[in-house]
């Protein structure tokens, strides 16, 4: 058991490192603005393609950019970037597919690195050159992570964290490498003590979740490029804060601007969810639903499982205890098979057993219960709520939620 959790620990001290590796996209700095918006434009361009799932348009239209400035390193660095997004969403794919996927995504990023290089090497100040470099190294770490090379992915994690250190350091205003900075701050903050012993003695910091949160909070309002990022990320972060109002109102952003992107609709089912507007988040599954013509394996493994999470609070919300019982319990079993794992929090614990409860399966009920409360899942009065009223004189549910002693 207790080696189980140091290896849980360890995977999240990777999934912080995958974070912070896909925060370094590219960013410019403002002596060379003019130079770099048309750039900059077309780069943007064929990022909101990607968002709009047109992948085939977006990468044309970074070909074009590569094709016009084939000695600058950012058109190289995104495009490295959108196949490895697409390693990453990979679903019932081919092997020889993966493999052309992932030469693509060592080409282009190490490409990158070269071109950054050569800029360095005759401007050993271009921010923008560095950046890349920062970028790309990220890139092959994620990539590193995914194929599961976990140290050396940890290595290209810690030195695109002090690339992104460096530039801020120099100029407050570059507003992009804020992303990095704030999921390096964020996440480092709510890891397990034991992880947060290996990353001191690697040279990492203890973090500070608020100002983490500040800091992607500023690229979202104030960045250029990533903006959509930011957004993305802060999902994750509202959620571990519970901030409902934070996650709904992102939630609906994304929704709303990229209609077509599956990935954004998923989310804000629980968003309304969360922000207790029952029937249209209903009707919103619903449109998911028809989206995925009724089939959510056409989804990534690893949004299938919060898929499969959002649904079962759904329906628990919708007194239809039992179909919420066989969303969460989906959930669980996809989990198991997602590399990085994704997480189940305290809360899919709590909803799996209430919905059991309602069901009057005890046992079962009691089994997740106790996960619940073992990962801090509080809620204050619980015997006193209608799902757990007939359990009040009950014994063992006592000493779970610890009204006795054992």
């Amino acid at each position: 058991m207790k080696k189980f959790v140091i290896i849980t620990d360890f995977l999240f001290f990777i999934i912080l490192v995958i974070l912070l590796s896909e925060a370094i996209n590219g960013e410019v700095i403002e002596d060379e603005k003019s130079q770099k918006d048309p750039i900059i434009e077309k780069i943007r361009e064929a990022m909101e393609l990607s968002y709009q799932m047109d992948r085939e348009r977006s990468e044309k239209v970074f070909d074009e950019a590569i094709n016009k400035w084939p000695d600058d390193p950012e058109p190289y660095l995104f495009k490295g970037g959108l196949y490895l997004n697409m390693f990453q969403n990979l679903n019932n794919t081919t092997e020889e597919e993966v493999e052309r996927l992932k030469e693509k995504i060592l080409f282009f990023n190490n490409k990158a690195i070269e071109v950054a290089h050569k800029q360095i090497k005759t401007n050993p100040d271009d921010e923008g050159a560095q950046y890349c470099l920062g970028g790309a190294t990220g890139n092959i770490g994620r990539f590193y992570i995914l194929n599961g090379q976990m140290w050396k992915a940890f290595w290209k994690g810690k030195k695109g964290y002090k690339i992104l250190k460096k530039i801020v350091d120099k100029d407050e205003e570059y507003h992009d490498a804020y992303l990095g900075l704030g999921i390096y701050n964020y996440f480092s903050a709510i890891m397990p003590k034991f992880v947060k012993a290996l990353s001191f003695l690697l040279g990492g910091t203890t973090g500070d979740k608020d100002e983490g949160i500040r800091q992607l909070e500023l690229v979202r309002d104030n960045s250029s490029l990533l903006s959509v990022e930011a957004r993305k990320i802060l999902l994750r972060t509202y959620r571990g804060e519970e901030d409902w109002d934070g996650f709904y109102h992102n939630s609906k952003w994304l929704a709303e601007h990229y209609p077509e992107n599956i990935y954004f609709q998923v989310p804000y089912v629980y968003g309304l969810t969360q922000n207790k507007q029952i029937s249209d988040a209903k009707n919103h599954l619903n449109s998911v639903n028809a989206m995925l013509q009724n089939d959510p394996s056409r989804l990534a493994r690893d949004m299938r499982v919060k898929y499969c999470r959002y649904v079962g609070l759904l329906h628990y919300k919708l007194g239809d205890y039992a179909k919420s019982e066989q969303s969460y319990m989906k959930a669980l079993e996809l989990s198991r098979d997602v590399f990085p794992p994704t997480r189940i929090w305290g809360e899919d614990y709590y909803y799996l057993a209430a919905s059991n409860a309602r069901l009057e399966r005890e046992k079962e009920a009691f089994k997740y219960l106790r996960k619940a409360i073992d990962k801090e899942w509080k809620i204050d009065n619980l015997e006193n709520l209608p799902e757990w009223k007939p359990y009040k004189q009950n014994r063992e549910f006592l000493l779970i939620i610890g009204k006795i002693d054992n």
